[in-house]
C-alpha cells in the first residue's frame, strides 16, 4: 500500500499532501500519516532548508492551489498530529490537513497552540471535549511521539516520504507518478 509520511512544516509535504488526496479523492487506496520531522518539543527559527525547500516547490504548490508563505518560526508538530488523529477517527482527516496546512502556511498561525487546534478541529467536525482532553492527555503525547521515533528508526527521516512495497521513496512525486505507483499495487484500487 501506498503510504505518504508528512510534516505540516513541510513546505514539500504541503504539495505532496495535496497531491495524494486527489489520488484518495478518485477513490485510490493510500494512508496519509504524519510524523514531526524535526523531533523536537520547541518552536525553532525557519531553518535555510525549510527556505530552500520553499523556493523549489513554490511553483509546484501554486499549481496545487496552495499559497506557502514564509514561515515565522518552525513550532513543535506533534500536538497537530494528535489532532490529526482524533480528525481521521471522526472521518475528517482530509479537512483536518487542508485547515492546518492553511493555518501555518498561508494564515501564519502558531500550530502548536491548542486553542489554535481545538478551533480548527471544532470548525472542521471533532467534537470540542474530545479534542481538548486529547490535547490535555500527556500519555497520548508520549504514544505519537514514540510512533515518531518509529518511524525514524524504520527509515523516515526526512518528509515528504513514500512508503510503497517496504520501499521508502522521495514522496514529492509528480501527479502522473503518483497515479504510476498506486497503479502497481493491486489494493490501491
Amino acid at each position: 500500500m501506498l503510504t505518504l509520511f508528512h510534516d505540516y512544516t513541510s513546505p514539500a509535504s504541503a504539495v505532496a499532501v495535496a497531491r495524494v488526496e486527489r489520488l484518495r479523492a478518485d477513490g485510490v487506496h493510500c494512508l496519509i500519516v504524519g510524523t514531526e520531522a524535526l523531533g523536537v518539543a520547541t518552536t525553532l527559527p525557519v531553518t535555510v532548508e525549510v527556505l530552500a525547500e520553499l523556493g523549489s516547490v513554490a511553483g509546484q504548490a501554486e499549481a496545487e492551489g496552495l499559497m506557502l508563505r514564509r514561515p515565522k518560526n518552525l513550532p513543535p508538530t506533534a500536538a497537530a498530529h494528535l489532532a490529526e488523529d482524533v480528525a481521521r477517527d471522526h472521518g475528517v482527516d482530509t479537512a483536518w490537513r487542508t485547515s492546518c496546512y492553511r493555518a501555518f502556511w498561508t494564515d501564519q498561525t502558531d500550530i502548536s497552540d491548542h486553542q489554535v487546534l481545538r478551533d480548527l478541529a471544532v470548525d472542521v467536525g471533532v467534537p470540542a471535549d474530545e479534542i481538548e482532553r486529547t490535547l490535555d492527555d500527556r500519555v497520548a503525547l508520549l504514544s505519537i511521539r514514540q510512533r515518531f521515533a518509529a518511524h525514524r528508526r524504520d527509515g523516515v527521516g526526512g518528509v515528504p516520504m513514500i512508503s510503497y512495497d517496504r520501499t521508502l521513496i522521495p514522496g514529492l512525486l509528480s501527479p502522473a507518478e503518483l497515479r504510476a505507483l498506486a497503479a502497481l499495487d493491486p489494493t490501491t484500487s
